[in-house]
């Protein structure tokens, strides 16, 4: 009865990791992966009477995700200014994601929100970087900046997610 108990234990751990890792993922569809999983810690929390997960870890990953939310901001934007925008187009790519992401996502929901941000944040640094050079390599290579700029920050704020997983499934380790 015993051994049927630690794989049942050792099963339940494997199912909870499968879902904080899946939700992680979510911050690639532009979701909120990482409030996903402090939702999932929170219910695992509630559940079980703050044990294993209390309000310490549980503010230590919020402070995770917001720091991923702000990194994401500042990489997504100014990484393309780093490799030599101009403040247009820095701003111009800013503009063009938040209405790629928008048209992306009426014309396919979710996904093309996220293409559409990617799209959009080229497209918007090269419109910017053009109207002040009137020169369309540069251009071009200023919005691929702005492109590598927003996948760069996805990558970092998946990192920390990832870091979040790790954190709760630290404290939720069977013994």
């Amino acid at each position: 009865m015993e051994l049927l108990q630690t794989v049942g234990q050792w099963l339940g751990f494997f199912l909870w990791s499968l879902l904080l890792v899946t939700a992680s993922l979510f911050v690639y569809l532009g979701l909120g992966g990482n409030f996903i999983v402090i939702g999932l810690a929170l219910i695992y929390a509630l559940i079980t009477g703050f044990d294993p997960i209390g309000w310490q870890l549980l503010l230590v990953l919020l402070g995770i995700a917001l720091l991923g939310e702000g990194i994401e901001f500042l990489v997504g934007n100014f990484y393309a200014a780093k490799q030599g925008a101009s403040k247009k187009g820095v701003i111009m790519a800013f503009v063009g994601g938040l209405a790629g992401a928008w048209l992306g996502n009426q014309i396919f929901p979710i996904l093309g929100a996220v293409l559409g941000s990617f799209v959009g944040a080229f497209s918007g640094a090269v419109a910017g970087e053009y109207h002040n050079q009137k020169q369309l390599e540069p251009s071009l290579r200023i919005g691929g900046y702005a492109f590598l700029g927003r996948l760069l920050a996805i990558f970092i704020k998946h990192a920390l997610s990832l870091v979040m997983v790790f954190l709760i499934l630290k404290a939720t380790l069977p013994a």
